[in-house]
């Protein structure tokens, strides 16, 4: 996050942080919430969401090296105390070329979450469905849903919101000839419909957009995430890891 949002972002976690340390360290699963390596997006105006591939393999070689935190598949994420878990959204075709070969040569489990709408445009920014067939053939890697169009799915009329979970899924679950029951929320926008709806879909794990860690109580289809930002430096990155960012949870 640059400018005075980032300033006085990093100042309120430094608070955190001293307050982190005297409680202790928090406990519970975090999920990570990445989006693209080294590609920029034409509509992410501030910049946010593309890592350079260097910033991305310092945060992922700090993870490896960390064998106090065990990295886990998102997939197994309902019966997970502790750890973290690595997630991309949207579909990137640099989930394949840059994080992928890194991930598999680390030992690290991740989780794409694709739109299905992106992924069959011959877009070059996505995934082809072959390139997609390919990734999903890494060690580790576990694909899932993250609609078929991007839209708040909170926005959707029943119909909408029924296409948008379903019709992805069914399409996913074709193409890869695998069941796919994990999905995470377009724009992290959800409510208590929508998550019914995403339940009566199929899906046993779904990710939201909103700080912090995911505790033994957790609903599964209402996970939280720690979003990483293109500025993120090894010293915020390990403040998120420690949770000093976790006051940004009152945000989607």
């Amino acid at each position: 996050m640059k400018g005075w949002r980032g300033f006085v972002s990093k100042g309120l976690s430094q608070v955190w942080g001293m307050a982190g340390r005297v409680t202790g360290v928090r406990p519970g699963l975090r999920i990570l919430m990445y989006h693209a390596i080294g590609t920029p997006i034409p509509e992410d105006r501030l910049g946010l969401y593309t890592l350079t591939p260097s910033r991305f393999s310092e945060q992922m070689r700090v993870l490896a090296a960390n064998t106090a935190i065990p990295v886990r598949s998102f997939a197994d994420a309902a019966g997970v105390t502790q750890g973290v878990a690595i997630t991309f959204d949207d579909g990137y075709r640099d989930g394949l070329c840059e994080a992928a070969p890194l991930l598999v040569e680390l030992g690290l489990p991740f989780s794409v979450f694709v739109t299905t709408a992106y992924i069959r445009s011959g877009d070059q920014l996505y995934l082809s469905p072959h390139e997609l067939c390919e990734l999903a053939q890494c060690p580790g890697a576990t694909i899932g849903s993250h609609g078929v169009t991007h839209v708040k799915l909170s926005e959707c009329s029943e119909t909408e919101l029924h296409r948008e979970l379903v019709d992805s899924r069914n399409y996913l679950e074709d193409l890869l000839q695998k069941p796919v029951t994990t999905l995470s929320y377009p724009h992290g926008a959800v409510d208590l419909r929508v998550r019914s709806a995403a339940e009566q879909a199929g899906y046993v794990l779904a990710a939201c957009s909103r700080f912090g860690t995911n505790l033994d109580d957790r609903d599964p289809l209402m996970l939280r995430r720690t979003d990483i930002w293109s500025d993120d430096d090894g010293e915020i990155f390990r403040s998120k890891m420690d949770g000093n960012w976790d006051w940004m949870g009152w945000r989607t």
